[in-house]
């Protein structure tokens, strides 16, 4: 029978590679607190997050050294931030990097400062994720932790649609692991993969609709089209991009002029599909000159405007026009479509990009919420919903708590 350190050290390799059921085989009942450690961590990898937090308060309580507290309740925060609200767990991921860096743990203070990352991610604050991710990166580290930061790095690009920098860190993040194989790590780069090649939107080019990936859907965010983005309600053409989700009726001209560019569309049926009214009076078509007065100011600096012609009006560019569409018509669709930036919204936020009333997204959203498809944090005003992680959100960084061996 081996002794309980041998146990402990070899369920603390199998946690390292990605093995978490081999590890829970190891340690058993093993009741220190570097055992409660491992065992909550392998509960957490392999997706027990009350067992696992159960654990590992326990093994926070009963540590003597500082070493194994530090590390249990870094796997806390982890755990908090999975399933709990992302601000407080920034503020306990950047404390636990720093105590874990007071102790000599280079390694796991370099994890959580990964998932400060995440929480990053989530509060919508891509740039400020990205710059924690880089600045691990800095450092020299060892194969499976710059798999984890290239897996980070990842799912950072893909939020920001930018779907060719995230192809090549996980090509990178492939070659890490092939000098630390990890079952976990592989999965999750797997996920990630898919991803990148999966439709999640269409676009109309040319008159033309077709499904869109993030690859596409990166090509013609670039600048060098007129892009009409009915998915997060804005405009872009060059450098320039201009948010309309909180002036639906100028969107709403926008889209049906976009969608019919280059040709015009009579004045009363845009009238009609603007105002979303079956008979257009004097009133209406009074109402569209000044609302595509507005349009046309609000469009400065992209080289595009409304303008008229003999029957109504058509949308003039200097450059091609595309329409990015959700995936289908229906507000699940474009609700999960805004969800995937990342950012943490809340129901009005959600409504008004999506182009619909705060009720019918609330009862959007309720639906996601129960079949898996978005997380409800926060209470009363401060509720707020986000797309769930990809593995790498969320346990997958558990993997640095214990020292690859």
């Amino acid at each position: 029978m081996p002794s309980i350190p041998t146990l402990l050290h070899e369920a603390g390799s199998a946690l390292a590679s990605g093995e978490p059921l081999r590890a829970l085989g190891l340690v058993g009942r093993i009741e220190s607190a570097l055992g409660l450690t491992l065992r909550g961590i392998a509960y957490a990898q392999i997706g027990d997050l009350e067992l696992a937090r159960a654990c590992l308060e326990r093994a926070s309580s009963l540590a003597d050294e500082p070493l194994t507290r530090a590390r249990a309740r870094a796997a806390l925060v982890e755990i908090s931030l999975s399933t709990g609200e992302p601000a407080p767990a920034a503020r306990a991921a950047r404390e636990s990097a720093d105590e874990l860096a007071r102790l000599g743990d280079e390694r796991n203070a370099a994890m959580q400062r990964l998932v400060l990352a995440r929480a990053e991610v989530l509060l919508g604050r891509l740039g400020e994720a990205r710059r924690v991710v880089e600045e691990v990166m800095a450092a020299e580290l060892a194969p499976d932790l710059l798999a984890v930061a290239l897996l980070a790095q990842a799912e950072i690009c893909l939020r920001a649609i930018a779907t060719t920098d995230a192809r090549d860190a996980l090509l990178r993040a492939r070659r890490a692991l092939e000098g630390a194989p990890n079952h976990l790590l592989s999965r999750a780069l797997v996920t990630l993969e898919n991803e990148l090649s999966h439709p999640i939107a269409r676009l109309l080019r040319g008159g033309v609709p077709r499904e869109a990936d993030l690859f596409a859907i990166e090509d013609v965010s670039r600048g060098e089209l007129l892009l009409v983005d009915a998915c997060r309600r804005l405009v872009m053409g060059g450098r320039v991009t201009i948010p309309l989700a909180r002036r639906p009726v100028l969107f709403a001209l926008l889209l049906v002029l976009g969608r019919a560019w280059p040709d015009s569309v009579p004045r009363d049926e845009l009238a009609a599909r603007a105002f979303d009214v079956r008979r257009v009076n004097a009133s209406h078509r009074s109402r569209l000159r000044v609302e595509i007065g507005r349009l046309r100011k609000a469009m400065d600096g992209l080289a595009a405007e409304p303008v008229a012609t003999s029957d109504g009006y058509l949308l003039s560019s200097q450059r091609e026009v595309v329409v990015l569409l959700p995936a289908s018509d229906d507000e699940v669709s474009r609700i999960a479509l805004l969800l995937g930036d990342g950012a943490s919204w809340s129901a009005q936020g959600l409504a008004e990009h999506a182009g619909i009333s705060k009720r019918t997204a609330q009862r959007v959203l309720g639906t996601l919420v129960a079949n898996g498809g978005a997380i409800r944090t926060g209470k009363g005003r401060d509720v707020r919903y986000l797309r769930p992680g990809t593995p790498i959100a969320s346990r997958m960084l558990l993997l640095g708590l214990v020292p690859r061996t």
